[in-house]
């Protein structure tokens, strides 16, 4: 009889499994701009925001009449905001509402820095005048311009990280206006030095609050602020403070006659031009039509009583 023998293949004892890794805690997870630190927090992506935003001011500063012009990005730092804005004095402050960030991107720049771009932009070389404590009307509406150009500048930047929408709500050369941040809260600031005469030394600051920054990973909440959808209420009231001081132009075109050019080169002292009043007028905001209204009198002043406030694309 012949015995057949089979051959049993040993089989391995399966492994022990590897212990499970640890959850990371929630307060350690890394975002596209916030990591734990050592002595903090860091906000990796912000690097490449500040190269981008350097060579954006280069650019915007040359374009402005200083071809030579180039800017050197030093180390970002954590500080607060009193010390900061103690620091850039004397300056000018630009604050910008940048959703999706829960809080305000602010910039300062020299005061010497304005005064000199405002020189070159009307024809100078980028001389510096006797220091004032007041700035004309002149250089209020450049220090404007120009935040509205370095807003689109930081907008820029971001793109590829997070799509921000800085908007210029307030140019002061008062840090105390500044009323949506208070005198503690920390801010991570980046500096930006200009090099080449006529600006040689002359700095550009970006500060971000750090609790803004800390509210936002990639596209998402952090989980710490999941759920509170609403803006910051310190930012909200001090918005809603300040656009209640708000002036805004009105102003009514009572007629608008016509005359033959004939007539108008022949126009004499003492010549009379016959208006058509017509029965409503109309009344306009910020050149955006706002109401009809009539024409009479209030208290011995001329008047316009509002009969209909208009409704459209203008209006919400």
């Amino acid at each position: 009889m012949t015995t057949s023998t089979k051959t049993v293949k040993a089989v391995k004892a399966p492994a022990a499994p590897a212990p499970a890794a640890a959850a990371a805690p929630a307060d350690t997870k890394e975002s596209l701009l916030l990591r734990r630190a050592a002595d903090g927090y860091a906000f990796p992506a912000l690097e490449g925001v500040a190269n981008q935003f350097a060579r954006s001011l280069r650019d915007l500063v040359r374009a402005l009449g200083a071809p030579a012009i180039q800017i050197e990005r030093s180390g970002a730092e954590q500080i607060s905001f009193a010390e900061w804005s103690a620091s850039a004095a004397p300056a000018i402050f630009w604050r910008y509402h940048a959703p999706p960030l829960k809080g305000p991107v602010l910039l300062a720049g020299s005061r010497s820095l304005l005064l000199q771009l405002v020189d070159i932009f009307y024809g100078g070389r980028g001389q510096l005048a006797a220091e004032r404590e007041e700035l004309t009307d002149a250089e209020d509406r450049f220090a404007a311009r120009l935040g509205r150009d370095i807003g689109m500048q930081l907008a820029a930047a971001w793109r590829g990280k997070l799509a921000i929408e800085p908007e210029l709500d307030c140019v002061t050369a008062d840090p105390a206006k500044l009323a949506a941040v208070r005198a503690d809260d920390e801010l991570f600031v980046q500096r930006f030095t200009l090099r080449g005469a006529p600006f040689e030394g002359r700095t550009i600051m970006c500060a971000y609050p750090v609790a803004a920054l800390r509210g936002i990973a990639g596209d998402e909440l952090l989980p710490d602020t999941q759920g509170n959808g609403g803006a910051d209420p310190v930012w909200a009231g001090a918005l809603d403070k300040a656009l209640r001081d708000v002036r805004m132009p009105v102003r009514s075109v009572l007629a608008r006659p016509e005359i033959s050019l004939v007539k108008l080169l022949a126009l004499e002292v003492g010549d009379i031009i016959p208006l058509t009043m017509p029965r409503h007028v109309p009344v306009t905001v910020a050149g955006r039509n706002f109401a009809l209204g009539s024409i009479g009198e209030a208290n011995g002043n001329a008047a316009i009583m509002i009969d209909h406030i208009e409704k459209g694309p203008d209006h919400d």
